[in-house]
């Protein structure tokens, strides 16, 4: 994947010759990226062999040289932009762009559920800052939902009819009134590849304890 200055340099000088073959010298276009005439020879050579461009050289004093481009600065920069986009660096997407509109066009094409280098992602538009998803805190309906699509519990209810199925749990007695058995389905693993423990889901319910709706929880 060609670098981001790379990119950025094509798209200036494809800019200020506006997409134009034209004959020019080396000092010429130095000039237009405000570097040395070495460094220019090799970001032509370097573009060259990206295939974004050819640099037909001419030897000689007053001889001029073939610039001739065969990439457009404006796909370049649709590619840079999606590259950004990929890496959820939405903050230089919008230097790039300019427009935030755009930017919000290609946000919500790009939303939902991908898979990409062995991991699960979930793109959301939110209109303020997730500062915790954490279930079982205080969280407004839509972080709610949001946590529903991530996290899984011992058990859940079926929003069709109501009833009670398994989840992390694939089976549970009940031992006494308060007194009850979860049996945990195995290889569970959490988002960043650990696998499920008992001990983890004990955390979780000693974190809840402390809230009025789980209080009766013993232990």
């Amino acid at each position: 994947m060609p670098s981001a200055r790379l990119q950025q340099q094509f798209i200036r000088l494809w800019q200020c010759c506006e997409g134009k073959s034209q004959e020019t010298t080396l000092n010429e276009l130095a000039a237009l990226l405000s570097c040395s005439r070495r460094h220019m020879r090799t970001l032509l050579n370097t573009m060259q062999d990206r295939g974004w461009l050819t640099w037909e050289a001419e030897v000689g004093r007053g001889k001029r040289s073939r610039l001739t481009f065969l990439y457009t600065g404006l796909a370049l920069q649709q590619q840079r932009a999606e590259d950004l986009l990929e890496q959820d660096r939405i903050d230089q997407l919008v230097q790039l762009v300019g427009d935030k509109a755009t930017v919000r066009q290609m946000l919500v094409s790009h939303l939902g559920r991908s898979f990409r280098q062995g991991r699960h992602i979930l793109r959301v538009l939110y209109y303020r800052p997730l500062r915790n998803l954490l279930p079982g805190s205080a969280l407004r309906r839509s972080e709610t939902h949001i946590a529903r699509q991530i996290f899984s519990s011992l058990t859940r209810i079926n929003e069709e009819n109501g009833e009670l199925e398994a989840d992390i749990a694939h089976h549970w007695q009940q031992i006494s009134p308060l007194h009850w058995r979860f049996f945990l389905r195995p290889g569970v693993h959490f988002h960043h590849g650990r696998e499920l423990e008992m001990d983890d889901v004990i955390a979780s319910l000693k974190r809840i304890n402390t809230l009025p709706l789980y209080s009766h929880i013993a232990n």
